[in-house]
């Protein structure tokens, strides 16, 4: 019992990291650029993950064939794709709006499987139906300017955070065998970050050195944290618990965004924000529940974990 609980104090600590993960994103790119927050961030995650393989063998990828393949457009869909979606969209909105547009991942995995001919239970449709509901919400009633402001470019660049998200858990079903977890999410950070080397400019270096003491804080909170010790955490939680009671994560990880970014970044949780939090995550349960029959346990580099329904 005592272990039990233990697994789920993991969870909630793991949740806080993540949630707040949204703010910290926010609060450095006041002076890092979307490209460079994303570089900085994985070359913190690139050296736990290095040492967590070193220290650790069956964390180290071994891949060949078609599965070499499938590792490398996760780290693709999971690092470039998802990071730097989330990380321009964030410039241009808030950290709230942010944290419930990418809640929505896995609603766009049900209704990508719906489009692959998995069957879409009505009560799944419904689910996609509200949670986009709730974006629309968010689009309809942020402010477009002060510090708060959420631009129509914003919402849409954020969109494309949970679609990779989404593509990603897809391409990763194949690759959901017993004890191949922490040795994919690890490949697919390492591949995903050589990806990021193309966009290392002068100003990398430049803005790296001009960066608070506060601001690499929060970078080594993603790095070390939402990307790296969060997977750890992730992987050993769902290895004692499952998947079905492990997505309570998911439930959690948009709580805790609102509440960090309404203390460390002052955004206001009026009426709208709070009614699109209470759509997203309903539709987000709904879309689980009672959508299509998938399940992958493969967590990409990213804010959410993929935990989806068991087959019913």
């Amino acid at each position: 019992m005592l272990r039990r609980a233990n697994v789920f104090v993991g969870i909630v600590v793991l949740s806080l990291i993540w949630g707040t993960a949204f703010v910290a994103i926010k609060e450095t790119l006041d002076s890092v650029s979307p490209f460079n927050l994303a570089i900085l961030r994985f070359a913190v995650a690139d050296v736990c993950m290095l040492a967590l393989m070193a220290a650790w063998p069956p964390a180290r990828p071994r891949f060949s064939g078609p599965d070499l393949g499938r590792v490398i457009a996760l780290g693709l869909l999971g690092v470039p794709g998802y990071h730097l979606a989330l990380n321009w969209g964030e410039e241009r909105t808030s950290a709230s709006v942010a944290a419930l547009i990418v809640a929505t991942a896995p609603v766009m995995v049900a209704l990508l499987s719906a489009f692959a001919s998995e069957r879409l239970r009505a009560r799944g449709a419904f689910g996609i139906a509200l949670a986009f509901g709730g974006v629309a919400l968010l689009a309809f009633t942020q402010p477009s300017t002060g510090s708060t402001r959420t631009l129509v470019t914003g919402l849409f660049a954020t969109l494309g955070a949970p679609v990779a998200w989404a593509v990603y858990t897809i391409v990763a079903k194949p690759l959901a065998r017993p004890g191949d977890a922490m040795r994919v999410t690890a490949g697919s950070i390492l591949v995903g970050s050589v990806a990021l080397l193309p966009f290392v400019r002068a100003s990398t270096f430049s803005e790296a050195a001009a960066m608070s003491a506060a601001e690499w804080g929060w970078v080594l909170l993603l790095g070390a944290g939402a990307s790296a010790a969060g997977y750890v955490i992730f992987v050993w939680a769902l290895g004692r618990l499952g998947a079905t009671r492990v997505s309570v994560s998911i439930y959690l990880v948009p709580v805790f965004a609102l509440g960090a970014a309404w203390l460390i970044c002052d955004e206001p949780l009026g009426l709208p924000v709070l009614g699109a939090a209470a759509l997203v995550v309903g539709g987000v349960v709904l879309a689980q529940r009672g959508g299509v029959a998938t399940r992958t346990e493969i967590p990409p580099p990213t804010e959410e974990p993929v935990v989806t329904a068991p087959d019913r």
